[in-house]
C-alpha cells in the first residue's frame, strides 16, 4: 500500500482514504471504535462493503462524506494515480 490518509475523526468514527487500491470506484473507509468498518462510495454515499449496527451510527459520517466530496476525490486521486 502506498499510503493512507486519515481525513476526519469524530468520537465514534474515522474516515480514511487508502492508496494503491485496485478498485476503480473512488471510496473511503469508515472505521468505528467497536471495530466495525464500512467502505463508502464517495460519489453516491452507498455502502459498498461492511456493516454497522445500528445503521444510524453511520448517518453523521455519510453527511461528512457528502459535504467533503471534492476533498475526498482529490485525496483518492493523489493516493491512487
Amino acid at each position: 500500500m502506498i499510503g493512507m490518509s486519515t481525513l476526519h475523526k469524530e468520537s465514534d468514527w474515522v474516515i480514511r482514504v487508502n492508496g494503491d487500491e485496485p478498485h476503480p470506484l473512488p471510496h473511503v473507509h469508515v472505521g468505528f471504535k467497536d471495530g466495525s468498518r464500512v467502505s463508502v462510495c464517495i460519489e453516491t454515499g452507498r455502502v459498498l462493503a461492511g456493516g454497522i449496527r445500528p445503521q444510524g451510527r453511520l448517518t453523521q459520517a455519510l453527511g461528512w462524506i457528502a459535504a467533503h466530496q471534492n476533498e475526498l476525490f482529490a485525496e483518492d486521486r493523489r493516493l491512487n494515480p
